[in-house]
C-alpha cells in the first residue's frame, strides 16, 4: 500500500515540488511494474523455486526501496517512473509466489483457514497502516525517511518464510493424499460444467 496507494499523495502532494502527473506515473508503474509481472513472477517461481523468488524480492526491496524513494523524491518523472516500477518488480518477485508458497505451508486440512488468517492479519495491520506511518515518518522526519519501511518489512518478511519453513520441514506434517476429500466422486461428477 505504500508503494502504490500512498506513493501518488507522496509524489502530488507531499513531495516538494509536486511530481507533476504523480497518480499517471503511479498508475503506470502499478501496471507494469505489478498488474503484468506479478503472474509471470509466479510463474518464474514454478522453474526457480517460491522460496528463492521471495527471498530476492525481500532482500531487493529492502535494499534498493530506500534508493528508489530518494529518485522518486528528487528525480524527473520518467525518473520517478522507473524507480517506481522497480519497487513493482521486486514487488512482484516476492507477491507471485506468495499465495502458491503459503498453501504449501500447511497441511491440506488446515489450509484455507490459515492461509485466509495469516494473509488477513498481515495485510489489515501492515498494509493497512504503513500509509500512516509513512506519512509520520515524513513529517517528523523528512521526506526520505519513509524508505525505512521498506528495509523493516523485508526483515520480517524473510524471518516470517524462515521460520515457517523450519516449521513445515522440521515438523510431521501429515501427508496431503492422507486427507478425505470433501466431495465425494458423485458429487464432483455433478459439478462437471459442460
Amino acid at each position: 500500500y505504500t508503494s502504490f496507494v500512498w506513493m501518488a499523495t507522496y509524489m502530488t502532494v507531499l513531495n516538494d515540488p509536486p511530481r507533476e502527473h504523480g497518480f499517471w506515473i503511479n498508475a503506470m508503474a502499478l501496471l507494469f511494474g505489478i498488474v503484468l509481472l506479478l503472474p509471470i513472477a509466479g510463474r518464474l517461481s514454478d522453474r526457480t523455486g517460491r522460496l528463492r523468488n521471495m527471498i530476492a524480492g525481500a532482500v531487493c526491496v529492502g535494499i534498493l526501496g530506500p534508493l528508489m524513494l530518494s529518485v522518486i523524491s528528487k528525480g524527473s518523472s520518467v525518473q520517478a517512473f522507473f524507480a517506481q516500477w522497480w519497487i513493482g518488480v521486486f514487488l512482484s518477485l516476492f507477491g507471485g509466489p506468495m499465495n502458491a508458497w503459503m498453501v504449501e505451508q500447511f497441511p491440506a486440512k488446515y489450509r484455507l483457514t490459515s492461509v485466509a488468517v495469516g494473509y488477513d492479519l498481515a495485510h489489515c495491520t501492515a498494509s493497512a497502516f504503513s500509509p500512516l506511518v509513512a506519512t509520520v515518518l515524513f513529517q517528523n522526519y523528512g521526506p526520505l525517511a519513509p524508505g525505512i519501511i521498506y528495509p523493516v518489512f523485508a526483515v520480517i518478511s524473510l524471518i516470517g518464510m524462515f521460520i515457517s519453513t523450519k516449521y513445515r520441514h522440521g515438523a510431521d506434517v501429515e501427508n496431503d493424499a492422507n486427507v478425505e476429500p470433501l466431495l465425494s466422486e458423485d458429487d464432483r461428477a455433478s459439478l462437471h460444467i459442460t
